[in-house]
């Protein structure tokens, strides 16, 4: 399987209008993730949740020597927000799957590539989340 390319995105571009990227905060927070050897990142917004408030993305490292348990490195700042960024995630790291699914891909940053379990959700019924469980491929 033929890495996909990750660009090196270490903060989000200026916009006009208060716009947001969201290919840019995809790839923010991908440039976050690979930066590890191996790692879970994730982000959920449940039905409970209200429609305004805003989303925390986080990395939670698996590796030896780094006891933190989780990492707050984004927050998507809407639920409206945090969809396009899983849409952007299911039409680019998926396959086009928008709304659901489970990809297993290879990203490639640099000389880095990483081996990355890729699950989704982006329907109501279960609320809205993303987990991407990345390893550093050998």
């Amino acid at each position: 399987m033929e890495p996909l390319d990750v660009p090196e995105v270490t903060q989000l571009p200026e916009l006009s209008g208060g716009e947001e990227s969201p290919v840019g905060f995809a790839d923010m927070v991908l440039t976050t993730l690979l930066v590890y050897d191996a790692a879970l990142l994730y982000a959920e917004h449940s039905p409970s949740d209200p429609a305004e408030s805003s989303v925390s993305w986080r990395i939670h490292p698996r590796e030896e020597g780094i006891y933190s348990r989780d990492i707050e490195i984004a927050s998507s700042p809407s639920l409206d927000s945090f969809r396009s960024v899983l849409a952007r995630f299911g039409h680019h790291y998926l396959g086009g799957q928008l709304y659901n699914g489970y990809a297993l891909r290879f990203l490639r940053q640099g000389d880095r590539v990483h081996r990355c379990h890729i699950y989704m959700s982006n329907v109501g019924q279960s609320g809205f989340w993303i987990r991407v469980y990345a390893a550093r491929a050998a």
